[in-house]
């Protein structure tokens, strides 16, 4: 029995993803195809958008409520003192959960260039407050990271219920030093732990990509699970892929090109 997860879907999202990662095709998993999983063992509907606005990415519907998900996945490095996934609970990692569209909040005569960090980045947690979780109405933040090794993927997953709201007036914003051109890359540090120069940031945002990263840590209480793909090889996908292809038209009544 997992925390976030029952011992069923976990099951289920284990035998969805040896598919997936049993492809020739694949080295790691695409975005969309682990919201699809997600989204089925939760009982949920995949929306399936991709137009560049922080919709939700499937929403369980409940009776008279829905509960809308927006999820995450991204990957991580076994290290010489992190050999499992195990090893990861607890520890901290930058994670991207956003990208907060900053220029649609500048008043007339305001650009990125021209304000300060501290300024950019009140912006930048008013967007994700209020122009993004409030605004497409995300209950929960999925996370999914992948240890994607050779032989066997692991995989932590967790969830945040409600999503924070974080309080512009709690941080302090500098300027990272990695910005290039005119590019502005700014850090955010909680004003009560001390110097930022004794701390990790806990907010990052680029305005090239605007990519927002948030300082997590990865739950004690995590789900864990290992899934061991089957190696196919590209003729035997292509062969399988035929044959049912040409059933399919069959059923059809069409012909399938050669």
């Amino acid at each position: 029995m997992g925390k976030y997860l029952t011992a069923d879907q976990i099951g289920r999202v284990s035998e969805e993803l040896c598919l997936v990662y049993s492809l020739p095709y694949l080295k790691e998993l695409p975005g969309t195809a682990w919201e699809q999983i997600l989204a089925s063992v939760k009982g949920g509907k995949w929306t399936g958008l991709r137009d560049n606005r922080a919709r939700p990415d499937f929403c369980v519907q409940g009776g008279k409520s829905a509960v809308n998900f927006s999820v995450k996945t991204e990957s991580l490095r076994f290290t010489k003192r992190r050999k499992s996934a195990r090893d990861f609970l607890g520890c901290w990692e930058d994670l991207i959960v956003a990208r907060p569209k900053v220029d649609e909040l500048l008043a007339h005569g305001e650009s990125v260039g021209s304000l300060s960090a501290g300024e950019l980045g009140a912006k930048v947690l008013e967007y994700y407050n209020t122009h993004i979780v409030r605004k497409f109405e995300w209950h929960v933040i999925s996370v999914l990271l992948r240890l994607e090794g050779a032989e066997e993927k692991q995989f932590i997953y967790w969830e945040e219920s409600p999503p924070a709201i974080y309080d512009p007036d709690g941080y302090e914003w500098r300027e990272s030093g990695k910005a290039t051109g005119t590019n502005r890359n700014i850090n955010g540090f909680p004003k009560a732990s001390g110097p930022p120069e004794t701390v990790r940031a806990k907010f990052k945002w680029t305005s090239g990509g605007k990519q927002f990263y948030i300082l997590y840590r990865i739950p004690e209480d995590a789900d864990i699970w290992t899934v061991e793909p089957v190696k196919l090889g590209t003729d035997e996908v292509r062969n399988a892929l035929r044959h049912w292809l040409k059933l399919k038209k069959q059923d059809e009544g069409g012909d399938l090109a050669t």
